[in-house]
């Protein structure tokens, strides 16, 4: 578990990334790690003349690392030395950008997987009533809307493992609205939820769409979406955003239909098994 300094460095550090690259180098469940004991997450610090200069993350559960170094101190082996930290994992380049292709490129790292961020804007709320959708109950529904998660996503390298450890930290965040998590339910219980979150700028996201196997083709995941989207607007947000698998062309389907256009990538990276480069 980080000491509480170190999450104020890395946090620091952070920042003086996102700023120069314009990208988050730290996704969400990444940030909530820093401050969190889970076991399987573990973190490497770079310090230099007592500077912090570099971070990584790495997370056994989902096989995935993130790793970030100073602008100021890029190129001098700082990240090859935090990628070693993590060997054995994959690495997120959030935006793709240049820099982390070529970073991935020399150590002989290749795509291995692809997230697609979508988006979309918001018509003014059209007052539809969707039937069979309502808001979720935590008190009597949280481990029914986690069965439902892990069978929609048993195939996903992280989503498949989301707890309830996951579901109350979420729960407890400043951003978290009641009303915008949305279930739907049959005889046997939930049958799919949409999770909508609004960011403090306003936009909305889909944050999870998840249908059971029970009910998929049935247009159930078109009528969760369409009822998300209705609270969104009526929340006042202008446009709406989400990340999708590129391989889960399902999904990118269903979005795509509902006007979503991809607007944004990010690549997760890993040694390439043709090549025989080891670096």
């Amino acid at each position: 578990m980080l000491a509480s300094d170190d999450i104020d460095r890395i946090r620091h550090l952070v920042s003086i990334v996102a700023d120069a690259d314009g990208e988050q180098p730290l996704n969400e469940d990444a940030t909530l790690a820093l401050a969190g004991d889970d076991p399987a997450v573990s973190h490497h610090l770079l310090d230099e003349a007592g500077e912090l200069i570099g971070y990584a993350q790495s997370n056994a559960r989902h096989g995935t690392a993130q790793l970030l170094v100073h602008p100021l101190r890029r190129r001098r082996g700082h990240g090859g030395r935090l990628l070693l930290d993590v060997a054995g994992h994959g690495v997120w380049a959030f935006g793709d950008l240049p820099v982390a292709r070529r970073f991935a490129t020399t150590r002989g790292l290749a795509e291995r997987r692809r997230l697609l961020v979508m988006e979309r804007p918001l018509e003014p709320p059209s007052g539809a009533v969707f039937e069979g959708v309502r808001p979720f109950d935590p008190a009597s529904e949280a481990e029914q809307l986690l069965a439902v998660n892990a069978a929609a996503f048993d195939w996903h390298p992280e989503q498949a493992h989301f707890s309830r450890a996951d579901l109350d930290a979420r729960m407890a965040e400043d951003w978290y609205d009641p009303a915008g998590l949305l279930v739907s339910a049959d005889a046997d219980g939930l049958t799919g939820f949409h999770w909508t979150k609004r960011h403090p700028d306003g936009r909305g996201e889909v944050y999870i769409l998840a249908t059971h196997p029970r009910a998929q083709g049935t247009g159930l995941g078109r009528r969760l979406l369409a009822a998300g989207l209705e609270h969104l607007a009526a929340t006042g947000s202008a446009t709406v955003h989400l990340y999708v698998e590129a391989s889960n062309a399902r999904a990118v389907e269903l979005y795509e239909r509902a006007g979503f256009a991809v607007v944004h990538r990010d690549v997760l990276y890993a040694p390439d098994p043709r090549s025989s480069d080891d670096r």
